[in-house]
């Protein structure tokens, strides 16, 4: 734990510790560190205080402990580096070594505890002191302290321009509290700029190389700053260092800070969007600098100007701008527009316009019919080989233009803008009616609940929808046109109350113009439903008022294609770009998609990430229909690509694919949900499994992923999934877990050991979740400690099961069918050759069994089983398998698949 250097106060050696705090920058005027700093400066309470869970970023110390009179703690890790994960639990061990210190000496006051515990903190650890503050904690030194200094000396702030009338000097106090006098040598160390780095002029140096501190007195020796001393561009703002005081068996730090104001600048932005107006949504503006690795960003909200006040040097200027619809109370958004200045060199005051109306449009051009599902547009900044800063605005498939300006280059490190596109079969080909105008819909989903083919049907008015309503319009086998609310776009009810009354789909609009998209659910509703503008509704009113109006289409439901395709460049954007692709130079996979015993829509998620450090969503998510095939179609070259499916965002599992990068005309076959899903070990984004079962001295630890298929694993969801554990030894129960994973204690002896997990689903991601209703497993191995190997690897066997299965998870009622067993391990441990192979199968939920016949050929065991007869059941699986080391595993699948 790390000490931060601004602190006084009083003691109390009662401590009780309490979790609050905020994480916003502040200047330490707000309320709470207001009050934190009263009660410090008026009681008799010394408050240790968490510096935050910001990490080593500059100016983390977060409210209340910026407090000047608390005491501030950060944390380290085990190579005594500033940790980046939380400090809170180091602050009561810091607490506790202030009452070790009240404790030895009673007659300290806290100033001097304080001192103690601050001054006598190692300072040897990777950082400059406005990283880790007075150093880490060391508390028989500070128990042991013969001389204390000050927790910190502050020296002020000085204004540019500075002159040598700012030179001043502060006192650097030494007490000494032993009874014989100390001659200490004196050392100005680690003094660093505003960036980190060292300054190398003289701007804090001391006016004598030692002093003696006579028994029982404090010497004070002065600290001579400078502030017009030469200092880098990069590094005005905080100057902090320490003068270290050393002696035979004393060790004193003490932290200093001055502030050193930098010259400064105005910049002005003016975010304008295409139709002319200040940028209002979610357009947004970046300025960092490349020189200090610090920046903003805000949201524009209809500012017509942002003003910033910065020093001088180069700075990336970066904005997105969103340009809704035309008209009063629009709701949609017409474009998205990336405006960026990869390296602006700022010397005096400056305004800059990005203006949307000067972009240039962005567009692709498949070789197959394709509309846009998602665009994504994305910026990187990396300088230094150390920095990165990125960004990215997605715009889904209601949206109608994408445009990008760039303008110059990045001279320092490098730039790179790109557009990231999802596009498949168009779902509405076209809409109109029969004889008459051509229509201009949006649907509520991209799922398999859409129109599909082609065809023709009634067109009804039913008002606003409601059950009597479309029994007065009679929608049987008719589209509904329903008016909605202007203040609603949910139209999930009245899909509902269509459907009930048998609607073939639901025709939304709204009375007031512009376009709406209607909503339903994430993955669809039950009912196909569009919604046309309000002009076309009205023309389609009229029609309908002067007789029978029928509406034809031409619609895909389930694309058959998909495109995923990214279109990164380093140079600038000054003319309109169409990236045209050709099919046979893309990368290509024909996908498989198997479904849980439910015919319904997965979700799709799809990323990518560059070499220059990004990771870029192709928008949200897709509609997924399941089961079914698609090719699948990809960028080739230096973008990798990675894939997520899930049964039922956000409460279910996510099926995760490995990280893929594509050379051109490359032809994969890939399928998901395949053969019996359950509990697999997790995959590193190369497809490799991770280590699952591993024991630490007298620890065994276990966390495989919950589901699993052929070649993917699953993160579980958060409300969907649910399991427990339970660890024995030589028989007996000595460890559970209410979660499918957790560490236990056993002890060092060699034994026999059961680990046995149970697995399921539960709400509504059991809906679409109809096999691998529920798996236990229970794993047989031996284990002791082994006091030479930090982690012995825990021998687990995963079954695997080959499935001759089709889309629903289903075997044919016959006979003689064959079902492959294998085992696969984790990084840790690589199965033996299989020696013994059991499967059994049962129709009642594992209340009886049939004993499957096994036989092994050439390596390969398979199973036979025998279904004549038994259409429409359920099939509960149970395997069990036994390596060459004797390391076995037994696995129960209720309703692994049905018999059709």
């Amino acid at each position: 734990m790390a000490l931060q250097p601004h602190h006084s106060g009083t003691f109390k050696p009662s401590t009780d510790p309490y979790f609050l705090g905020n994480p916003a920058p502040t200047d330490c005027t707000d309320p709470m560190s207001t009050a934190a700093e009263q009660l410090a400066r008026s009681g008799d309470t010394l408050f240790v205080i968490a510096a935050g869970n910001s990490g080593r970023r500059l100016n983390s110390v977060s409210s209340p402990g910026c407090a000047p009179s608390v005491l501030t703690v950060g944390a380290v890790d085990r190579d005594d580096s500033t940790a980046y994960f939380s400090s809170p639990m180091a602050t009561p061990h810091v607490a506790g070594a202030a009452a070790v210190v009240k404790q030895r000496h009673p007659d300290w006051t806290a100033q001097q505890i304080k001192a103690a515990l601050v001054s006598s903190a190692k300072t040897s650890i990777t950082g400059d002191v406005r990283e880790t503050g007075g150093g880490r904690l060391d508390v028989m030194a500070a128990i042991d302290a013969k001389v204390i200094g000050a927790p910190a000396v502050q020296g002020g702030t000085f204004d540019w321009p500075q002159s040598g009338d700012d030179r001043t000097t502060v006192d650097i106090p030494y007490t000494n509290t032993s009874d014989r006098p100390v001659e200490l040598d004196l050392a100005v160390q680690g003094v660093t700029g505003n960036d980190g780095t060292d300054v190398h002029s003289t701007v804090a140096k001391l006016g004598r190389s030692g002093v003696t501190v006579p028994a029982g007195a404090t010497v004070k020796v002065p600290l001579a700053l400078d502030p017009a001393a030469h200092l880098e561009p990069g590094q005005y703002g905080d100057i902090t260092g320490r003068v270290l005081a050393t002696a035979d068996g004393v060790s004193v730090s003490t932290p200093f800070a001055l502030y050193v104001q930098p010259e400064t600048v105005t910049l002005r932005l003016k975010l304008v969007d295409r139709l002319g107006k200040p940028a209002t949504g979610s357009s947004s503006l970046d300025v960092v600098s490349t020189d200090i690795a610090t920046g903003e960003r805000r949201f524009n909200e209809g500012a017509t100007v942002q003003e910033y006040r910065l020093r001088p040097g180069s700075y990336l200027v970066s904005g997105f701008v969103v340009t809704p619809d035309a008209g009063e109370g629009t709701k949609l958004a017409d474009s998205i527009t990336y405006l960026g200045r990869p390296q602006l060199k700022l010397q005096k005051d400056t305004t800059v316009v990005l203006d949307a109306r000067d972009a240039h449009r962005l567009r692709i051009s498949t070789e197959r019919p394709t509309e846009v599902r998602s665009g994504t547009l994305a910026f990187a900044r990396s300088w230094d080989d150390t920095w990165l800063h990125a960004g990215t605005l997605s715009g889904g498939r209601t949206l109608r233009g994408y445009y990008a300006s760039v303008e110059g280059a990045a001279s320092d490190g490098d730039f790179e803008f790109g557009s990231y596109w999802r596009a498949a079969t168009p779902l509405i080909s076209e809409l109109a009616v029969v004889g008459g105008e051509t229509l201009h819909p949006v649907t509520a989903s991209t799922g398999s609940v859409n129109l599909d083919g082609t065809g023709e049907a009634q067109l009804v008015d039913a008002k606003t929808g409601t059950p009597g309503e479309l029994a007065a319009a009679g929608v049987q086998g008719k589209i509904a046109l329903v008016r909605i609310a202007d203040d609603q776009t949910y139209v999930l009810q009245q899909a509902r109350n269509a459907k009930a009354a048998g609607a073939k789909a639901v025709l939304a609009y709204h009375s007031a113009p512009g376009r709406r998209q209607p909503l339903t659910s994430i993955g669809g509703g039950e009912l196909p439903v569009l919604a046309v503008e309000s002009a076309e509704a009205t023309t389609l009113l009229d029609r309908l008022a002067g007789g029978e109006v029928t509406l034809r289409w031409k619609a895909a439901a389930k694309a058959p294609y998909a495109y995923n395709l990214a279109f990164p460049r380093g140079g600038g954007i000054d003319e309109d770009l169409t990236y045209e692709v050709n099919d046979e130079r893309l990368g290509r996979t024909e996908a498989t998609y198997h479904a849980m015993g439910v015919a319904t829509d997965f979700i799709d998620f799809v990323g990518a990430s560059r070499p220059i450090g990004t990771w870029v969503f192709l928008g949200l998510f897709d509609a997924l229909p399941v089961p079914g095939t698609r090719t699948e179609f990809y960028t080739p070259g230096d973008t990798s690509w990675q894939r997520a499916i899930s049964s039922s965002f956000p409460w279910g599992e996510a099926m995760v694919g490995r990280s893929r990068v594509y050379q051109a005309g490359e032809q994969r076959v890939e399928s998901w949900y395949d053969g019996v899903i359950a509990p697999v070990a997790p995959r590193d984004a190369d497809g490799k499994p991770l280590l699952t079962a591993e024991r630490q001295g007298n620890l065994i630890g276990f966390a495989a992923a919950m589901w699993g298929d052929g070649t993917h694993h699953a993160e579980a969801g958060s409300f969907g999934d649910i399991g427990n554990l339970q660890l024995r030894r030589n028989g007996e129960q000595i460890g559970s877990s209410s979660y499918p994973f957790g560490v236990f204690e056993v002890p060092a002896e060699e034994a026999s050991y059961e680990l046995e997990q149970n697995t399921g689903k539960i709400g509504s991601p059991a809906k679409v979740w109809k096999r691998s209703a529920a798996v236990n497993t229970v794993w047989r191995f031996r284990s002791a400690l082994d006091e030479n190997v930090y982690s012995q690897a825990i021998p687990i066997l995963f079954p695997r099961y080959g499935l001759p299965e089709v889309g629903l998870k289903t075997l044919p009622a016959a006979d003689g069918q064959k079902i492959t067993l294998t085992a696969t391990g984790h990084a840790g441990y690589t199965p033996a050759a299989l020696t013994d192979a059991k499967l059994s199968y049962s129709y009642d939920g594992g209340a009886t069994w049939t004993e499957a016949a096994v036989s092994q050929h050439d390596g390969t065991w398979s199973a036979t089983v025998d279904h004549a007869g038994a259409s429409g059941k359920q099939v509960t699986l149970k395997a069990e398998l036994t390596d060459a080391r004797g390391n076995s595993v037994s696995r129960t699948v209720v309703r692994a698949y049905d018999v059709r």
